[in-house]
């Protein structure tokens, strides 16, 4: 893309359009409890979410047991506590609905900013609004997984934050609607882990697109999303598209897959100068009756030579158990099963070899089937959730053609998780 046409863009996304990602820490998720009005209506507001853990991934662990494949493939099989983090969000707000969003994540392993945008709202007149987005943030089409643990889809595609300029023009009615565009800058190709317990190490991972950087190459990528709402029924459509490079790209795919050299296409002659399609897209339904909850999502996706499908459907119930007291006020239930595949990684492409190798160290190429049953409380007031799951994770390593049998890890995960959000 040449330089004038991409200020161009530039410019048209600064005009006052509007955009809507989901915001950890939005007023109906994290009450606005610590607030300091200044002069001329500017409110600076603090928020936090403090997380910590129990994780245990199955099998027998402690001194003695935890075997050096285990440490390689899962980090640990040890039942251990541990900090998830502490984030901390600064909101500076004004009575013009021009609003700096900021969050930052403190763990074990150091501090990072998660987020930092500016955030404009504009009403059009009766039912419609306008909402601009700008800055690091996750991608606009992000939900809340009203989960502890995220779903592959949001692992790999929106659950890392990006460079962006993005709008959503909404209106309201008996019919709801909602459409916008994105621009952000390509993150880099990654890996995102299928345990929670073994998230800063092991190689049991599916490969995703890792939080904002810069590097050589990088360019800008083009995204949409459109949907419709009547009651407490939803429809959604999103996508997302550009080039990849080879740094952080390409180069991630040659390197990390063993045999992606022997996928049809690749360019042999020039290793660095391989297929550059990147493009991911998907649906979504949503029901929210009472205190029914569902929501089904279907995603697909290529980079370069791969082609990638992952989809989910997740049903819950929330009882309103004592609303109005301090402890106790809800009990959450809800079940969720996924499935994750790399298209055709089975397939023979040589007499020997397959994309997909058994090897744990090429974990990248398998494909995963999970479920997860999660039970949740707002254990005091809105301030203090409790949060017990479980997670059974099915691998798909082999290949068949080929006479390679699977061979499956016991990697089935419970979490004990409070989260004080403050």
């Amino acid at each position: 893309m040449s330089k004038p046409i991409y200020l161009f863009l530039v410019f048209l996304w600064f005009w006052p359009l509007s955009a809507q990602a989901f915001d950890a820490f939005n007023d109906s998720r994290v009450p606005a409890n610590f607030v300091v009005r200044g002069a001329d209506g500017l409110r600076l507001g603090l928020k936090g979410i403090a997380e910590l853990s129990w994780r245990d991934i199955e099998g027998r662990g402690g001194v003695g047991h935890d075997s050096l494949t285990d440490t390689v493939t899962l980090g640990t099989r040890s039942g251990h506590a541990n900090v998830d983090g502490l984030r901390l969000a600064f909101r500076v707000e004004t009575p013009e609905d021009l609003a700096f969003y900021s969050a930052f994540a403190f763990d074990e392993y150091g501090s990072r900013a998660e987020g930092a945008w500016f955030d404009h709202r504009v009403r059009l007149g009766p039912g419609m609004g306008l909402h601009t987005e700008i800055g690091l943030h996750t991608p606009f089409v992000a939900v809340d997984d009203k989960t502890s643990r995220p779903p592959i889809a949001a692992r790999i595609y929106w659950g890392s934050p990006e460079m962006h300029i993005c709008s959503v023009l909404s209106g309201g009615g008996v019919l709801n609607w909602w459409a916008g565009v994105s621009m952000a800058m390509m993150r880099p190709l990654d890996a995102a882990p299928i345990n929670d317990a073994s998230e800063r190490q092991g190689t049991v991972a599916v490969l995703s697109y890792g939080p904002a950087t810069t590097f050589s190459g990088n360019q800008p990528v083009f995204g949409g999303r459109a949907g419709l709402q009547m009651g407490g029924f939803s429809l959604e459509g999103f996508g997302y598209g550009g080039k990849l490079s080879a740094l952080r790209g390409t180069d991630e795919l040659r390197n990390r897959l063993a045999h992606f050299a022997l996928l049809p296409g690749y360019n042999s002659a020039d290793p660095r100068s391989q297929d550059r399609t990147f493009w991911w897209a998907g649906a979504r339904m949503e029901l929210n009756l009472g205190g029914v909850e569902a929501r089904l999502e279907w995603l697909e996706s290529q980079e370069s030579l791969l082609r990638r499908h992952t989809a989910y459907a997740q049903l819950g119930y929330v009882w309103a158990l004592r609303p109005n007291e301090r402890w106790l006020r809800t009990l959450e239930l809800r079940v969720r099963v996924e499935r994750y595949q790399i298209r055709s990684a089975s397939d023979p492409l040589t007499p020997e070899a397959s994309l997909r190798v058994v090897d744990p160290s090429q974990a990248l190429t398998w494909d995963y089937q999970l479920a997860t049953v999660a039970l949740s409380t707002r254990l005091y007031r809105d301030l203090l959730h409790a949060h017990l799951e479980t997670s059974f994770i099915k691998e798909r390593n082999g290949a068949p053609l080929l006479g390679i049998a699977d061979q499956p890890i016991d990697n089935n995960e419970t979490t004990i998780q409070l989260e004080l959000r403050f």
